[in-house]
């Protein structure tokens, strides 16, 4: 005689799993189908196995399950009692006998998929809610129009009826694309929660690189099939697109935004500027940079080095920022996920130092590195980078301790400081001597600048991602998008003129210059600062390069109201 039930169990490197649950099947029929020598997929090992049953049911079941007792039979009196049921499933429960929160949804359609499978699911939508079917009680029986594939009973004529599972699903929405076949042959699919097993979520199936591309191509390949090419290519864009595109678009569109007309360009930046420029006409490269808030002491010639093979054009050096800002938002996901891309994307403080081609400018992304690559022990590099980040802004000193467990990092810190040991050890350790004599005396009188503040902006990042990411996803999306709602409020795009209007101010000068380099005296408020005039110098020359010299005016002397962006003839 025939057995009324078939288990069906596809094996694939879960042997203590599949242990567990047969010691729970001894009285059934059971298939099993070894994947583990030649894996042809859990549709087609099913079949397979489904192929040497005799009996009028078959219970699709993934080895990672137990069993509980009665269970199968509650399936099968369903069956018996339902006669328009084709398939009914059991209720999975985890290791703690809790029934998991995601069990049976309905069809999935274009509609259901865009919202469903997509980052939109983790914004609460009751098109997402009625897929899920977050409003059953998981108690009650209840008609649903997929089943999971971990544990079903099917009508054995029926599974042959219709084909059995389409091979062409190595793995996962096969029991989607079956239970819509089942349907369309006119029989009803249920939950049965009276009927429980116990699953081992994702034993047989590990998550890695390779699985999420099958989950993806298996995706596809369902919404072509069903609803073709078009709907399964806007199915792949819309799921692809994950809060990480999200924060990479977002940081791009806020530090590209009409870049050319609003870049910050205030007069430290020009400072550097007009040093590659000099570096470029042959007065050779510094070995240092602007002088720091301790006059004594400079920031490294680093950032005038970056800036030399860019200085054909003031806007070039803004657009390399931009993108290694970009950059950073995306290599920051490796250290705290989406919630540090987003906040890094769209934080004003990054945005504008993005924006505005500074020594600060590339404090993050070489945070970020240095990070990055202190946990590969990458140490040579991260100890280069440690230096470069110390040319960049003295404050970055505070790094410095990760060279006592990392002793290896040192030889490559002294190359990312060269320029500074060929000064002397003033200039190298100067910092030390700065703190050890306010620590003493006090620091009244020191302020807190922006450049101070980008020093600690990856780590803040960091250590707010790291709380964020401990929140309930919905609520962590939730407090990041009110989050970027009011940081992009509160942007502001440029520091004083825009940099077209001090363009055009400078064309206007140059067109009444007798000389490239004339003398600019500045009025207003900083005027008292030598840096202050020095946009308006860099500018002037950069214009003429391109001015013959019979188009020239005939004075040498201007002066520059900055705010009102006018100027007067002085000589």
């Amino acid at each position: 005689m025939s057995p009324r039930v078939s288990i069906i169990i596809v094996k694939y490197r879960a042997p203590r799993e599949l242990a567990t649950c047969l010691a729970g099947l001894k009285k059934y029929h059971v298939i099993i189908v070894d994947n583990d020598k030649i894996n042809r997929g859990y549709a087609a090992g099913n079949n397979l196995g489904a192929k040497q049953a005799k009996s009028e049911y078959l219970l699709i079941l993934n080895p990672d399950t137990v069993i509980s007792p009665g269970a199968i039979k509650s399936l099968t009196d369903f069956l018996d009692t339902h006669p328009k049921a084709g398939i009914v499933a059991p209720l999975l429960l985890d290791p703690s006998s809790r029934p998991y929160p995601l069990q049976g949804t309905r069809e999935l359609t274009p509609l259901t998929g865009l919202f469903a499978l997509s980052f939109l699911n983790y914004i609460p939508n009751p098109i997402s809610q009625h897929y899920w079917l977050n409003d059953w009680d998981k108690i009650d029986p209840h008609q649903v129009d997929v089943v999971p594939g971990t544990a079903f009973l099917i009508r054995r004529a029926l599974f042959n009826q219709i084909g059995g599972f389409d091979e062409k699903f190595f793995l996962y929405f096969e029991e989607s694309d079956l239970c819509r076949r089942v349907r369309r042959a006119g029989w009803e699919i249920y939950m049965y929660p009276p009927a429980k097993i116990m699953h081992h979520w994702s034993a047989s199936t590990p998550k890695s690189p390779r699985i999420q591309a099958i989950f993806r191509a298996s995706r596809f390949y369902y919404f072509r099939k069903h609803f073709g090419l078009i709907w399964a290519v806007i199915i792949h864009a819309v799921c692809s697109f994950s809060l990480l595109w999200l924060a990479i678009i977002l940081g791009a569109v806020l530090r590209f935004y009409d870049l050319p007309n609003r870049m910050p360009f205030i007069g430290d930046q020009a400072w550097f500027y007009l040093a590659a420029r000099d570096a470029l006409l042959g007065n050779g490269l510094p070995l240092l940079g602007i002088t720091a808030s301790i006059t004594w002491l400079h920031q490294g010639p680093l950032w005038t080095y970056l800036l030399v093979p860019l200085i054909a054009h003031p806007v070039l050096p803004a657009i390399l920022t931009s993108i290694l800002g970009v950059v950073s938002v995306y290599l920051i996901y490796f250290l705290g996920g989406w919630p540090a891309s987003l906040l890094l994307a769209a934080l004003p403080l990054a945005v504008l130092q993005s924006r505005m081609p500074y020594h600060t400018s590339l404090i993050p992304l070489l945070s970020i590195l240095l990070f990055l690559l202190l946990r590969r022990h990458r140490d040579f590099l991260s100890g280069l980078f440690l230096g470069f980040l110390y040319q960049l802004h003295l404050l970055t000193f505070i790094f410095w301790p990760v060279m006592f467990f990392r002793r290896r990092a040192i030889p490559g810190f002294i190359l990312g400081i060269l320029p500074f040991l060929l000064v002397g050890p003033v200039q190298t350790f100067g910092i030390f001597a700065w703190i050890a004599k306010h620590a003493a005396t006090g620091f009244g009188g020191s302020t807190l600048s922006t450049a101070y503040l980008v020093v600690f902006l990856v780590p803040a990042i960091l250590i707010a991602s790291w709380f964020l990411n401990r929140l309930p996803k919905s609520f962590r999306i939730l407090v990041i998008m009110i989050y970027l709602g009011f940081s992009i409020w509160n942007l502001e795009f440029s520091l004083g003129p825009s940099f077209s209007s001090r363009l055009s101010l400078s064309r206007a000068i140059l067109s009444q210059s007798q000389t490239s380099s004339p003398e600019l005296v500045m009025s207003g408020s900083g005027s008292q600062f030598r840096s202050y005039s020095m946009p308006y110098e860099y500018l002037v020359w950069w214009l003429s390069r391109s001015l013959p010299a019979d188009r020239r005016g005939t004075h040498s002397r201007f002066l520059i109201q900055e705010q009102a962006q006018t100027f007067e003839v002085l000589e």
